[in-house]
């Protein structure tokens, strides 16, 4: 949920696991087929793991901010959109849903926490990985594992800052929605 940017919000729980199973999926998919140089691979891999994914964040979305299904999709955008950047929302009537929003928001991040060292983990195999089909594999595979290099340490090093940023932003929002509503 924390990953979800305010369009991610706009339509309804099908829409939702579309759009975060469908990024994921297409990028994930586009790896594979480099990595494999087959088409077919990145079509199993769209499907399964966007699939998937969509279904499990668009289950977590709805777990972690239940009143959001109360909104139009404009509404939730709006919401999710003055919560994440830490801004007043200007419709006093969605005050206490970008306080909801932010509860939700700090929930979802802090239920991953006790995962981080996950990272740290893949971290070391894709390390191994990455030296491994620079030598030995073809040009697709050293590519893929630089690319998935390149994002653990992004994940590893810049997310936790932004996660932080985000979760400060969301707070502020809340503080103002909380004060508006009253």
């Amino acid at each position: 949920m924390v990953t979800v940017p305010a369009v991610g919000w706009r339509g309804g729980p099908v829409y939702r696991a579309v759009a975060s199973g469908g990024a994921v999926g297409v990028a994930l998919g586009v790896l594979a087929w480099i990595d494999s140089g087959m088409w077919l691979t990145a079509v199993i891999v769209l499907v399964a793991v966007g699939s998937f994914y969509g279904f499990f964040m668009q289950r977590r979305m709805a777990r972690f901010w239940p009143s959001a299904s109360e909104l139009t999709g404009r509404e939730r955008v709006n919401v999710v959109r003055t919560a994440r950047r830490g801004e007043a929302i200007t419709d006093a009537a969605l005050a206490q849903f970008v306080v909801d929003y932010g509860r939700g928001l700090r929930a979802a991040a802090d239920a991953a926490r006790p995962f981080r060292w996950v990272v740290s983990l893949v971290l070391v195999v894709a390390i191994g990985t990455a030296v491994w089909d620079t030598v030995f594999g073809s040009w697709g595979n050293a590519v893929v594992s630089v690319l998935y290099l390149a994002a653990l340490l992004a994940e590893l090093f810049w997310w936790p800052k932004r996660r932080q940023q985000l979760l400060d932003n969301v707070d502020r929002a809340a503080a103002f929605a909380d004060r508006h509503a009253r």
